[in-house]
């Protein structure tokens, strides 16, 4: 037999008709190559730079690496996996001998293409590092062991492999017609350019191991297969929504934002900035609340698409609520943009599903079957809808921590990364994250610049040393001393650095008034008397957002049957339409015997009744909304950020003083008739009497104890704050002036001890912020380097073990995902009334599957995660991609002993509650 012969034997995936290894090399190279093909040109000389070839050179070559990255299957190991495979690759004249252990195919391709890339003439580096990327394609590179088992391997192999592989690499690089990249140089790959290979290794193969897409038993001998392996490629991103990229028309601003009259000084300000920018930028607007922050980000993204060719908008905000609440408005926005052309907006967190607006959108790409019944303006295909692959969505919206992922070392990290390549990355309200997840960023904007993106971030408070880091993380260089003007600012990063102050929107001087007396009684009977209008308060835990609403008093439940007439008015769309009539008779407040609604919003609701609360709270309290005459809000942080609300008083408990500007954004946030007692903004604002955060306030769990004493000491004797005019001061005495001795006397000693805890804390979280992060671009490959946790550890996006979940997005206390139960007779129902069983075993169904979903609530309860993360989730939840992190909690189960021993139950109103034993 031949080695030409002997290598056509060998099979990539089995079945009858099975797919010989070379089709499937081959299909996986076209789709890389009609990706690549459907890029706007920018991101096509993105590839060409990177490896010093004209354009389409370039894309062969890239294409023709990617095609490589199965070549670990053609190996002994991996072709036994298969008995018929096997004996017909023995009758072609390969021999097995001795079989070791078993390896990943993946870890065979890092060693095959070392020495073959070598071989074909590539300088050492580059071929290493290619290898290894291309040898990650199922989501992480070797390590060491898995190395040195697979070189055992290969030291009793037949040389009639080896011969067979380097046919096969020979032969892709034939039929790509790919040339070698020029050797001058150093002979090393950027980062960035390995990284644009080893991602598009792993989406071009998700596509082609679709037996739907590209059908088993294609013969790779035909000389026009690779034609039609393109033409099946362009068939299969037609079906999965993948679009090809065309140049945006540039538009003016009130094309795009017709209901404003006239752009302000910020919107008209970020454009002029912005002329003749011939390189991708970071833009940082530092503005307050009400300045029309996100249509400025939207039509810088407008302005840079058109400009520099940028492929599409990904929006990151802190939360899942504020996520919820930008989704509609970006919807809006891109279906102007696009003029009825079809757009792929998907809506990125763990919830997603839960949002009727992102439903709607879910209900209209489906069923997609090319040129039939397609509609303009955005879906949300079903393959972005996968947890890995939304961030390849060319638009969308979500939260921070999906970014932040590819800059950790999870599983498929790259792809995240990749999805943003050549992208305009909206970063939101940055003042929100602490040390650790602010060293995330530092380095995803490091990787975006590499990557081709523009990013622009938007806070409203940001301390100056926290905005030097993230300018000089873009730049690579310091920018001490640069004067910037006064706040608000726009400051653009390109060649160089420009500035440029804006007069506020409108001045507001918040009356503030400090309430000693922060107990739930006497607090709920002041806020009560405040009575008529729309009264809010924010408080700093969940315990004590459900303690003050049972403290206004007993109530009659509300339904939102009751409220679906006016909520139907309020809000639009025909999702929104069938939750009011699927779900009129589910509790979402209480209604008070002088007729006060009072509503309960925070995290520890179940995740279905979570999104309802925030619809109908938005329905009522935000832009154009219902405006009960007696109504009252009790929310957690979930509502000091982006959420549109806007109520007439607003009481806080004492937090950082960049969060106090945060929930005064709530006040009197939009111009409308008030009552005449509120016709004037106040801001109350609860101190302890004794300064005690701790136990039974617990606000030391929540916040720092020094940054809370800094704030009360910047905020003694002041009976009125300007917004924004007294923001920036504030900021920096606070965070700059770190000093115990400009305390009093009585807390010094307190002050310079809780100072030491905070800025070890800090350090801790920077340096394992540095450690587990790419925190620069030549760590790509380098996984297993440093620290035995992360060489223990390969990290999954959903990872649930309560000593590495911290190690994801943001440090904090072990949490689990559970679905609360109740227990009927001998059965577990979803419901208190054991009409909807809950599935646990044989199949679930996709309905099911979503229902328990949606049910869902993450608890962090000492020792609930810990507890329930020892036991497996039910045989048939492991089974499914939405239910494998979730548990089973019975209601009324009991944790914990002794004194600290509590029992968990649900209530309709107040979500879970932990009740002492």
């Amino acid at each position: 037999m031949s080695v030409e012969e002997a290598a056509l034997a060998l099979w990539a995936k089995s079945g009858n008709p099975f797919h010989p290894l070379l089709a499937h090399m081959l299909d996986t190279a076209a789709v890389a190559l009609a990706v690549l093909r459907r890029e706007p040109p920018r991101t096509r000389a993105l590839y060409a730079e990177d490896w010093g070839l004209p354009e389409e050179g370039a894309l062969a070559w890239a294409a023709a690496l990617v095609g490589l990255h199965d070549l670990g299957k053609a190996s002994p190991v991996f072709q036994a996996g298969w008995e018929e495979g096997k004996e017909r690759v023995q009758r072609a004249g390969l021999p097995f001998g001795e079989l070791l252990d078993w390896v990943a195919h993946g870890v065979f391709t890092e060693l095959f293409l070392r020495r073959l890339l070598k071989e074909k003439g590539l300088p050492e580096r580059a071929a290493n590092d290619l290898a290894a990327a291309l040898g990650a394609h199922h989501g992480f590179p070797a390590n060491a062991e898995e190395k040195n088992r697979a070189r055992r391997h290969l030291r009793t192999e037949d040389p009639l492999w080896k011969e067979a592989r380097r046919w096969l690499l020979e032969e892709v690089f034939r039929r790509l017609g790919a040339p070698l990249p020029p050797s001058e140089g150093n002979g090393e790959a950027r980062p960035e350019a390995v990284l644009r290979v080893m991602a598009l290794a792993s989406f071009a193969d998700w596509v082609a191991s679709d037996p739907s897409l590209f059908p088993y038993g294609r013969d790779p001998r035909r000389g026009d297969y690779l034609e039609e392996a393109l033409g099946l490629a362009q068939e299969a991103l037609d079906r999965l929504g993948w679009p090809a990229f065309a140049k945006a028309r540039r538009k003016e601003f009130r094309e795009l934002f017709p209901y404003i009259p006239k752009p302000n000084a910020l919107q008209e300000g970020v454009p002029a900035l912005l002329e003749g920018a011939g390189s991708p930028v970071l833009l940082l607007v530092e503005a307050p609340m009400g300045m029309g922050k996100t249509e400025a980000a939207l039509y810088a993204h407008h302005l840079l698409q058109a400009g520099l060719g940028h492929r599409g908008l990904y929006v990151a905000l802190p939360t899942q609520a504020t996520a919820n609440g930008l989704f509609p408005r970006v919807r809006g926005f891109l279906e102007r943009l696009g003029e009825g052309s079809r757009l792929e907006l998907q809506l990125q967190h763990g919830a997603a599903l839960l949002n009727p607006h992102y439903a709607e959108l879910l209900e209209r790409a489906a069923p997609r079957q090319v040129g039939e019944g397609e509609e303009g303006g955005a879906v949300a295909s079903a393959w972005f809808s996968a947890r890995k692959r939304a961030m390849l969505a060319p638009y969308g919206v979500g939260t921070l921590d999906q970014a932040l992922l590819g800059v950790l070392r999870v599983k498929h990290h790259f792809v995240r990364l990749w999805g943003l390549m050549n992208r305009v990355v909206v970063l939101d309200e940055v003042h929100a994250y602490d040390v650790y997840t602010s060293g995330l960023l530092q380095a995803l904007l490091r990787w975006l610049r590499a990557l081709g993106s523009s990013a622009i971030v938007m806070t409203a408070t940001l301390p100056p040393s926290r905005r030097r880091a993230l300018l000089e993380a873009w730049a690579g260089e310091e920018v001490e001393g640069q004067d910037l003007g006064p706040y608000p600012r726009v400051v653009l990063v390109g060649e160089g650095v420009k500035a440029r102050s804006l007069p506020p929107a409108r001045e507001v001087e918040v009356a503030l008034e400090v309430l000693r007396e922060v107990d739930v009684g006497p607090l709920a009977q002041r806020l009560k008397g405040a009575l008529p209008g729309a009264v809010g308060a924010i408080v700093n835990t969940v315990d004590r957002a459900q303690a003050l609403y049972r403290a206004f008093g007993e109530g009659r439940r509300l339904t939102l049957g009751e409220l679906a007439p006016g909520l139907g008015k309020a809000q639009e769309g025909e999702a929104w339409q069938e939750v009011l009539e699927a779900r009129k008779d589910e509790v979402v407040g209480k209604v008070l015997p002088d007729g006060t609604l009072v509503f309960l919003l925070h995290a520890r609701f179940p995740a279905e009744e979570r999104a309802l609360r925030e619809s109908v709270v938005l329905a009522l309290f935000g832009k154009g909304g219902l405006r009960p005459t007696r109504a009252i809000l009790v929310a957690t942080q979930v509502a000091e950020q982006s959420l549109d609300l806007d109520v007439d008083l607003l009481y806080t408990d004492l937090a950082p003083i960049d969060l106090l500007f945060q929930r005064s954004g709530r006040l009197h946030r939009h111009e409308r008739p008030r009552p005449e007692e509120h016709a004037r903004p106040r801001l109350l604002l609860g101190v302890p009497g004794d300064l005690d955060f701790g136990k039974p306030l617990y606000w030391d769990k929540v916040y720092e104890d020094y940054v809370l004493l800094a704030t009360w000491r910047a905020l003694s004797g002041w009976d009125r704050l300007r917004v924004p005019g007294d923001l920036e001061a504030l900021l920096e005495e606070v965070y700059e002036g770190e000093d115990p001795g400009r305390f009093p006397e009585d807390l010094r000693e307190r002050a310079k001890k809780s100072l030491k805890a905070l800025q070890e804390r800090r350090d801790r979280e920077a340096n394992t912020a540095r450690r587990l992060s790419l925190s620069e671009l030549g760590r790509l490959l380098a996984y297993w380097d440093e620290g035995a946790l992360v060489a223990q550890e390969r990290l999954e996006d959903d990872e649930e073990k309560a000593e590495t979940q911290r190690l994801l997005t943001r440090l904090g206390d072990p949490s689990v995902a559970v679905v609360p139960l109740f227990r009927v007779g001998e059965g577990l129902f979803l419901d208190r009334e054991g009409r909807r069983r809950a599935p646990l075993r044989g199949e679930v169904s996709r309905e099911e599957a979503e229902a328990l979903f949606r049910r869902a609530v993450r608890l962090s309860r000492f020792p609930l995660p810990q507890e329930l993360l020892k036991e497996e989730p039910p045989p048939a939840w492991r089974k499914s991609g939405l239910l494998r992190g979730l548990r089973p909690l019975e209601v009324g189960r009991v944790f914990g002993s002794g004194e600290r021993a509590f029992r968990v139950e649900l209530d309709a109103e107040l979500g879970v509650v932990y009740l002492p034993v």
